[in-house]
């Protein structure tokens, strides 16, 4: 890793990694931080806390990042609900390298003062609070510098803004700047009302490539050297750690490559590819465009008017080299012109007075609207010119070939043979046939996109076509070739077939690979009859490690394109089984694949459990009375998806095609295919490689509650090796940073480590006697009073009860 070169100097960079907050009152885990409770006191009967008083209300991050330095200002508010004061330590675990310049923390304006601490002495104070808290989220810093600030008051009913300035050195590594921001401890449900990123990206010469692989951002570019980007939610899934890469390059098209392998397995990587935002007239490839409009009668009223609204927009911005026509079908088609017209002054003007007089009325002719929109393009002369058709319906085909597979084929036999074609489709509304517009979109090399009916058409064709307004390669090819110029073997990439390259737009392109190493990057495309080829020599791929997100965004892609295959095919057992695989080892949730997080089978009221008698610890099996098996038999996650998931795959394969749940699926299966980041989900975790799938909570004697995390690797019959949270052992399993990644998630985990079943559990002979407490496994859902069972059967007098663990280890298993 190599710091960003400015001028002679070497600068080295940090990540800001986390703000925490350590308040001495009973008081949850903050967003972006742990707020600590006091020590665990000795057993009692199982009663849940109280919520805590303090909250994070909002918690903001704005940085500015010019040239290689970012001045960061990270914004909370903490609000005290109860009715006395809460006083705390702020602390601030730097990260590894750290080089943090101009440090200054404000509590409502008033400077506080704090002092440095290196690793050493800093480790000791994280072990602490994670071993007395019972709360791991700090694991992921131990082994790195603490800054610690003096204690400052909450007053009762009150709130306090917390405000951190400073400013770091932004890295530079394999060509791409990268810039870190956390957001959020684990505990889901500790999270602020609302979270805000927003960065400034200023006087970055060559600005090109811009890519978010933790969240969907919103992106504004401005000019060539310079953006904007940011995001904010309210959604506790979105307050992770947010991560931002950028690239710089002075070359009419910037690449860069971010890259994963898992030890033993191929590669996957993500290559990123965008233009300058301004290019040069003679630049720009100049295209035919035919733009198809839907005027049948149920496009009278609001649609029509919004239909033409759009189609005057894209008159307005077409390119002065581009030819264009129009045509409106219903019962018949109807031409503006009877060949292509070039987009000059007088031909915009007859065009926009021809799409004012569109009026809605008759039936729907898809197949001969497709045909005649087609046949426009079929000129042998112009095979140099890429091919663009924008085709709007909103209903089914009622005239002339009704049969969606027969239209879909008169539709590959009639296009233009020798030229790059696209075909974009819009369905309006639910009364279309999804299977339709889906294939025969993908099938001419575009893509379908759907209006819903709260949402308007114009504003959906305008924001799409801005997008693919100025193309500048089309036929775009890529091909990768190792340090002695023999090429790479590049396989299951996605999108297949790469679309074009458009300005200030970007390619984002996943698949995978078998050998790391340095190579060079070829990226060709036509321009207006002439071939462009671009060459990056000097990126890596990596060898192992790297940016594991990679690996979940070529899954998630993947498993788009699965499911698109089930739709068509039916549900081929082999497929549906590389849905399932997939969908456990990347930590993806589809609507075919919720089975996972839904715990199909689980009502109001089951799993739930009671006390009677006296507490005492171990408890006796006759005092817990369970209203159901905690789990299900089919409960590991491996099981259960097995179970679950083939029927469900097989109903979407022969869903109807039409309707909202039509519309509703296929936008699912594009938002796969098409996907930059995967959303998270609050069920389920992809961490540092590893997929976790959460199956109820934890509940000690002192009522608090844990999250029960259980890697999806687990198969049934499996034998754990067993470690009490916070002992010796266990800290010397979170020496390793991964482990220690994936020990940050809960202090109740079931973990497979280099093949090895390691359950975490909340107590035992070797836990320090502060923190010792009992500790039995309850699931979250359970709020009403449950039905008693009769209860289990005592074990035979000379063998050993098992222990609340053992059971909850029995039920996981599924075994009785």
């Amino acid at each position: 890793m190599n710091p960003h070169l400015s001028g002679p100097s070497r600068l080295a960079a940090t990540i800001l990694l986390s703000l925490l907050i350590l308040l001495t009152a009973a008081l949850p885990a903050a967003a972006q931080g742990i707020i600590v409770d006091p020590p665990v006191m000795p057993p009692q009967p199982v009663v849940e806390r109280p919520p805590s008083p303090v909250t994070v209300e909002s918690h903001r991050v704005h940085a500015t990042i010019t040239d290689p330095v970012a001045a960061v200002r990270v914004t909370q508010v903490f609000r005290n609900s109860s009715d006395r004061v809460q006083e705390g330590t702020f602390i601030f675990p730097l990260p590894e390298d750290a080089a943090i310049s101009d440090f200054q923390m404000t509590v409502d304006g008033q400077v506080l003062e704090g002092k440095l601490l290196k690793k050493e002495e800093a480790r000791r104070i994280y072990e602490e609070i994670v071993r007395q808290q019972r709360d791991p989220a700090l694991l992921e810093y131990v082994g790195r510098d603490l800054f610690q600030a003096s204690v400052f008051p909450i007053p009762a009913g009150d709130s306090r803004t917390v405000e951190l300035t400073y400013r770091e050195l932004v890295w530079l590594e394999n060509g791409l700047h990268r810039f870190r921001v956390p957001l959020g401890s684990r505990r889901g449900n500790q999270s602020a009302a609302t979270v805000a990123v927003n960065v400034e990206l200023v006087d970055q010469s060559g600005l090109r490539t811009i890519y978010s692989p933790s969240h969907e951002v919103a992106i504004e570019r401005s000019d060539n050297d310079a953006a904007v980007i940011g995001f904010e939610s309210s959604d506790p899934a979105q307050q992770r750690d947010f991560t931002l890469y950028w690239g710089s390059d002075d070359s009419t098209v910037g690449v860069n490559l971010l890259s994963y392998k898992p030890a033993g397995e191929d590669g996957f990587f993500l290559l990123l590819a965008a233009p300058a935002v301004d290019v040069a007239t003679e630049a720009v490839v100049e295209r035919d465009i035919v733009l198809v409009l839907d005027v049948s009668g149920s496009m009278e009223g609001e649609k029509i008017a919004q239909a033409q609204d759009a189609a005057r927009f894209v008159v307005d911005h077409l390119n002065d080299g581009d030819r264009f026509n129009l045509l409106s079908f219903s019962t018949g088609v109807d031409r503006w012109e009877g060949e292509l017209q070039p987009a000059d002054g007088e031909s915009r003007a007859s065009a926009q007075k021809w799409i004012e007089r569109l009026r809605a009325t008759g039936s729907t002719d898809i197949n001969r609207a497709l045909f005649e929109a087609l046949l426009l393009l079929d000129s042998p002369q112009e095979t140099s010119r890429p091919a663009y058709v924008l085709f709007l319906t909103d209903g089914l085909p009622t005239q002339g070939e009704e049969n969606p597979n027969k239209i879909i084929a008169n539709a590959q036999r009639n296009a233009p043979d020798g030229r790059t074609l696209r075909l974009f489709t819009f369905g309006v509304g639910y009364d279309v046939n999804t299977d339709l517009l889906d294939e025969v979109s993908a099938s001419l090399g575009g893509r379908s996109s759907y209006v819903l009916p709260s949402e308007k058409i114009d504003e959906a064709v305008s924001s799409f076509y801005a997008g693919v307004s100025t193309p500048v390669l089309s036929g775009l090819s890529v091909t990768f070739t190792d340090g002695q110029g023999k090429p790479l073997d590049i396989r299951d990439s996605f999108p297949f077939p790469l679309p074009d390259l458009f300005a200030g737009g970007q390619l984002v392109w996943a698949g995978r690979y078998e050998a790391g190493g340095s190579v060079t990057v070829k990226l060709a495309g036509d321009v207006n009859g002439a071939v462009r080829s671009f060459d990056y020599s000097g990126l890596e791929l990596a060898t192992s490690g790297g940016e594991s997100a990679v690996a979940r965004l070529w899954a998630t892609r993947k498993i788009g394109s699965l499911l698109t295959a089930v739709r068509r095919n039916g549900a081929d057992p082999e497929i549906v089984n590389a849905i399932i695989e997939l969908s456990l080892e990347y930590g993806i949730v589809t609507p075919y694949t919720s089975y996972l997080v839904e715990e199909p089978g689980m009502t109001a009221g089951s799993n739930t459990f009671e006390w009677s008698g006296s507490f005492r610890w171990p408890p006796d099996p006759t005092d817990i009375h369970w209203s159901n098996s905690l789990f299900l038999e089919d409960a590991v996650p491996r099981a259960q998806a097995y179970a679950a998931a083939p029927a469900a795959i097989a109903e979407s394969a022969t869903a109807d095609a039409s309707g909202a749940q039509a519309v509703q699926a296929s936008k699912a299966r594009a938002q796969l295919t098409e996907a930059e980041s995967v959303p998270e989900n609050g069920r389920m975790r992809f961490v540092a490689g590893k997929s976790f799938v959460w199956k109820g909570q934890v509940q000690t004697a002192d009522g608090s509650l844990y999250p029960l995390w259980v890697d999806t690797a687990l198969e049934a019959n499996s034998t754990p090796r067993t470690v009490v949270f916070g002992s010796a052992e266990y800290f010397a399993l979170a020496a390793d940073p991964q482990v220690a990644q994936w020990l940050s998630l809960s202090p109740a985990l079931v973990v497979v480590i280099d093949g090895e079943v390691v359950q975490i559990v909340l107590s035992g002979t070797d836990e320090p006697a502060a923190s010792e407490s009992p500790a039995t496994a309850i699931p979250a859902t359970a709020t009403p009073a449950p039905t008693a069972m009769p209860a289990p059967s005592l074990a035979p007098a000379e063998a050993p009860a098992p222990s609340a663990w053992q059971r909850l280890w029995d039920a996981i298993l599924g075994r009785d």
